[in-house]
């Protein structure tokens, strides 16, 4: 380690590592849409299912940049490297299109209604302007270098 990074707050180590377990839930869920079979997409509600039919792929790819960008930025933390920050700047973007795009260009809120559609991104939403919060916050703090 660099001279310039000085010893982190125990609650940095937390945040650090609650920030990994956030991430691998989402790598799970991500995997698990990967793996949607014809069984598991019939189990949908008729709206959730024209949503996911409706999904481009590319869509899709975007999902898996949020997630796996974020998942590096969370290591990142772990491993006290200033690259988190660019991860998280990544997964905020990613995020920003994903659900832009699912709430505009699929229009989630009108097929789901506001109350289904917009808490859980609001909150995915949420925690990854946070990380990133906290990424440049570990950088300035000297805690990441």
């Amino acid at each position: 380690m660099s001279a310039s990074i000085i010893k982190a707050p125990t609650w940095y180590w937390v945040v650090s590592g609650l920030a990994l377990v956030w991430m691998i839930i989402g790598v799970i869920a991500w995997v698990a849409d990967f793996m949607m079979d014809e069984s598991a997409l019939a189990q949908m509600a008729e709206a959730q299912r024209q949503l996911y039919i409706a999904r481009p792929q590319w869509l899709f790819i975007v999902y898996a940049i949020a997630i796996f960008s974020g998942l590096i930025g969370a290591i990142g933390l772990l491993v006290r490297k200033a690259w988190a920050i660019p991860a998280f700047w990544i997964s905020i973007g990613a995020i920003i299109v994903q659900f832009g795009y699912t709430f505009f260009g699929l229009d989630a809120i009108r097929l789901l209604g506001a109350a289904a559609a917009l808490p859980f991104p609001i909150v995915i939403f949420a925690i990854g302007a946070a990380l990133l919060w906290f990424a440049v916050h570990s950088k300035k703090s000297g805690w990441i270098g």
